[in-house]
């Protein structure tokens, strides 16, 4: 008999040790999107609260790269429907001295959507919105060294401003050395390696880009716009999935931005899938290297073992899983809505 209570506690001590060795701590995620421009922004988003539902990440705050107040309306209206109204959310604010004009002359999906239907908000006062570069010091001075990842999918604008800053009440470190400290890595949707084009997030802001590429201090991961239209998100899910809300923002924004049905490219959803559940499965890393911006905006990537800089590769089979993975995921009804 002390045989038999022996073997069950070895068992129940093994059994244990996989299970802890399973469980993993929530990656902490920092969003910085340009929410308005195009749709996939939406999708996500809508990933992020599921992962968030899930346990998966801890979602520790929203930067909009966007200048238009309407992004932030947009992201505020996504954060209380799914039941996270305390994410924080800041904007790159215009300052006076910038010739900030907004490219689109037909009015975003984030301003129509906010304006077209009486969404539930959190935030009250729209000028009191943070400033994205002083939230995101805000927000890794909390954690602990080497902890966070960054999703960057628009523009480097609030990073930029955020390599440039000083020390504040938040931390005594400039910004380039409290990224250094607080961030694991970036996960960025941007560049084109394969086709020698200009691609939107690159040259919506230049001189940020060349910038951040070359100077963020910490590990860079780059799913390009090759790969992100290489991996489409059926219009089907976008009729079937968002029934739980009237007017649910994800679709009203697709059906605005274009006549459906139409079935999206989904380049920012990759950074996110990439960030939140590793590569593993659906893609595979190329060597590390330098990536370089020109006077064109064209993207380059030159193989260097000293960097640490590198971009993701995907063939037939990751393609599927992709797809796969981020439909289950936002056919989801939110936990706070079920």
């Amino acid at each position: 008999m002390k045989r038999v209570f022996i073997t069950i506690a070895l068992i129940f001590g093994a059994l244990l040790t996989v299970a802890q060795v399973e469980a993993k701590e929530p990656v902490k995620i920092i969003f910085d999107t340009d929410m308005g421009n195009d749709v996939d922004d939406v999708v996500a988003l809508d990933m992020l609260y599921k992962y968030v539902d899930e346990g998966t990440i801890d979602l520790l705050g929203i930067l909009s790269s966007k200048r238009e107040i309407g992004s932030i309306k947009f992201i505020d209206a996504m954060n209380t429907i799914y039941g996270y109204p305390n994410i924080p959310v800041g904007i790159a604010k215009t300052y006076p001295d910038e010739k900030y004009v907004c490219i689109d002359k037909k009015l975003n999906y984030a301003d129509y959507t906010v304006a077209q239907h009486n969404y539930p908000h959190t935030i009250k006062d729209w000028d009191a919105v943070e400033d994205g570069y002083k939230l995101l010091r805000r927000l890794l001075s909390k954690e602990e060294d080497g902890s966070v990842t960054l999703v960057m999918v628009g523009f480097s604008t609030n990073l930029v401003r955020m390599l440039d800053s000083k020390a504040d009440e938040y931390s005594e470190l400039d910004g380039k050395s409290l990224l250094a400290k607080k961030l694991d890595k970036v996960v960025i949707m941007a560049g084109n390696f394969h086709e020698k084009k200009k691609e939107y997030n690159v040259w919506n802001d230049h001189y940020a880009a060349v910038r951040f590429y070359a100077e963020c201090p910490v590990p860079m991961l780059f799913t390009d716009v090759v790969l992100g239209k290489s991996v489409l998100y059926p219009y089907q899910a976008v009729y079937e999935g968002f029934k739980y809300v009237d007017n649910h923002p994800l679709v009203v924004a697709f059906h605005y931005y274009a006549q459906m049905p139409y079935n999206r490219p989904l380049w920012d959803p990759t950074a996110v899938l990439f960030a939140a559940e590793g590569h593993k499965g659906y893609a595979s890393l190329t060597k590390r290297g330098y990536v370089t911006v020109d006077q064109k905006s064209i993207t380059d990537f030159t193989e260097d073992k000293s960097s640490n800089r590198q971009y993701y590769l995907v063939n037939d089979k990751q393609r599927a899983a992709i797809v796969r993975r981020i439909v289950e995921l936002t056919m989801r009804t939110p936990k706070n809505l079920q």
